[in-house]
């Protein structure tokens, strides 16, 4: 006689179906995160510059080894990893402006890149572009920060009167400490810190630097440091030395604290975004760098002799 079986299936545990429904749900979360927080295509693309016919002096430049890069690697000198990423026709003969880009918390170069979207537009415009990863903040890691532009300066022809540091959340933070600690290597001519984690109280620590260019950008939605950026504009104001009072500025959603010492500008944007939003094309920020640079070339800025010493 044959022996029968009976098998019986068996569901999957509470706990099993759990965790494969919360795996679900994140892996949705992240897709639809990617999609709508991050840049694809032209904006992550090195692009030709159209390079002047009569070019500035780059008789410094001589001997310098960095060549054309293409979102090139590299780890500074405290083992932060960061990227280059050059004009598509890069020349070593011409003085680039530098954009660096630094991270929000937990994002790599790639992340960060993804994220802000800069690449594009920036190379169009002649921009070396360095995204820097994020590291945990504090004094020290601050510190091994400050040295990543004055590393990239050292290899790549850079025009050290346009510096330019960008960053959101942890990446506006840093943007902003960079101009003001007494440590800092490089002054850069502009910030355009998004999204800090910086309050009034905080900048009350430190002394004015020189002048500088400054657009703030902190979104109205920003619950995770609600209402932050206000103060720290009125700060940069009054460092700057311009009128306590804004006027409406011609960048979207942005006003001006016109009459600044030395022409700079200072200006305080809020797009309608969350604290998760970048905000950098809302306002215009690529613009702005370039109408800077026309008014630098049309004035002495007192950055270059400062900066040049790290080169």
């Amino acid at each position: 006689m044959k022996k029968s079986y009976k098998y019986h299936m068996t569901g999957l545990s509470a706990v099993t179906t759990t965790y494969i429904v919360l795996l679900v749900v994140l892996a949705l979360a992240a897709a639809w995160i990617y999609h709508n927080y991050s840049y694809r295509g032209f904006h992550l693309e090195a692009q030709v510059f159209a390079y002047p016919l009569s070019d500035k002096s780059a008789d410094a430049c001589v001997g310098k080894t960095g060549q054309l890069a293409d979102h090139l690697r590299r780890r500074s000198a405290g083992d932060i990893p960061y990227s280059v990423t050059t004009p598509a026709n890069y020349r070593g003969d011409y003085r680039h402006p530098l954009l660096v880009v630094w991270a929000p918390s937990g994002f790599n170069p790639s992340l960060s890149e993804r994220f802000t979207g800069l690449t594009g537009q920036a190379t169009a415009r002649g921009y070396v572009v360095v995204y820097v990863a994020s590291v945990p903040l504090g004094f020290k890691a601050l510190k091994s920060l400050a040295g990543i532009p004055g590393e990239v300066m050292k290899d790549w022809c850079i025009d050290a009167e346009r510096v330019y540091y960008t960053g959101h959340s942890d990446g506006g933070t840093v943007s902003n400490a960079l101009a003001v600690l007494p440590e800092r290597q490089i002054q850069p001519m502009v910030i355009a810190p998004s999204a800090m984690g910086i309050q009034a109280s905080d900048m009350e620590a430190y002394s004015c630097p020189r002048p500088t260019h400054v657009m703030l950008m902190h979104n109205l939605g920003d619950n995770h440091f609600p209402d932050y950026g206000a103060g720290v504009a009125q700060w940069w104001a009054a460092c700057n030395r311009c009128e306590a009072t804004p006027v409406a500025a011609t960048y979207p959603e942005c006003v001006e604290f016109p009459d600044c010492a030395e022409q700079v500008r200072t200006l305080y944007c809020q797009a309608k975004g969350n604290h998760a939003y970048w905000p950098g094309f809302d306002h215009d920020m690529m613009a702005f760098f370039e109408e800077l640079h026309i008014q630098v070339n049309d004035t002495f800025d007192t950055n270059s002799q400062a900066n040049q010493e790290v080169e």
